[in-house]
């Protein structure tokens, strides 16, 4: 039994340390195709006279993706009828020349208030309309999302790496005898620590093994998929093969820097 509350005691610490890393990961990739999706949807509307041209309009801020032309033909074929055609013509010359602007990426308000800027200062543009109430609700909730799951990761992360740290103590503890001995026959520290790095080996590569198993599990998950579908999130999204290299760099790492750690802390008290 104290062998495996033992084991247990580095296992479950870095499960929630790797666990907290994927989800992080995991809701990264969410974020950002949720931002894509948003940077699809928003439009910006710019208004000016006949001499304001696409070209104009594309060079005033690195931002701009895309322009398209509003076409206006639409809106005077439905009112054509109703004015006389002297006034059609007057109003065919007055009526503002509309573009609709696409964006690489979506904006933090400093951004999206400069580009507005540089757009005004465009001469024939009368006016800009960038939908600040929507874009800042928006955004301030991807900024507040983003902040929490950081927040939120880093002291699963801290605590987890103390438990991990503890644990590697109570094993130099349990040993300390017979590393003490082998010391004095002068045996050297890779071999007399390496029962440390041996179980630091066996229990991350179980901790690493438990969320790699658990997220492929969610992936082949049917009704997991059903409840992504209904979000419009994508199944690829849950886990790739790339995050096995942060798994494994970080499973391996914390195991054997606190075990490095320990060994240091033993050599130095004796």
């Amino acid at each position: 039994m104290t062998f495996v509350r033992n084991h247990l005691g580095l296992i479950l610490p870095l499960f929630a340390i790797l666990f907290a890393i994927e989800y992080m990961l995991l809701f990264d990739r969410i974020l950002q195709d949720y931002e894509s999706r948003l940077q699809e949807q928003y439009t910006i509307i710019v208004a000016g006279d006949k001499t304001v041209t696409p070209s104009r309009i594309s060079h005033a801020n690195g931002l701009i993706r895309s322009i398209e032309p509003v076409d206006a033909k639409s809106v005077l074929l439905r009112i054509r009828k109703e004015i006389s055609k002297e006034n059609l013509e007057k109003l065919k010359s007055v009526i503002p020349t509309f573009y609709t602007l696409k964006l690489r990426h979506y904006p933090d308000r400093e951004r999206l208030e400069k580009l507005k800027k540089d757009l005004l200062s465009i001469p024939g543009v009368k006016r800009v309309q960038v939908f600040e109430k929507v874009h800042d609700r928006l955004y301030a909730m991807l900024l507040f999302l983003k902040t929490n799951f950081f927040v939120f990761g880093v002291l699963i992360g801290v605590i987890g790496f103390l438990l991990v740290m503890k644990q590697m103590v109570i094993w130099q503890l349990e040993h300390r005898e017979r590393m003490q001995i082998m010391a004095l026959f002068g045996a050297p520290v890779w071999l007399r620590s390496g029962v440390l790095f041996r179980l630091a080996f066996v229990d991350a590569t179980i901790a690493i093994a438990l969320v790699t198993s658990g997220m492929i599990y969610l992936v082949s998950n049917r009704r997991v998929e059903e409840v992504l579908a209904q979000m419009h999130i994508e199944n690829s999204l849950l886990f790739r093969l790339d995050d096995m290299v942060y798994l494994v760099s970080a499973g391996f790492g914390i195991a054997f820097f606190c075990a490095i750690w320990v060994v240091v802390r033993f050599r130095e008290e004796l």
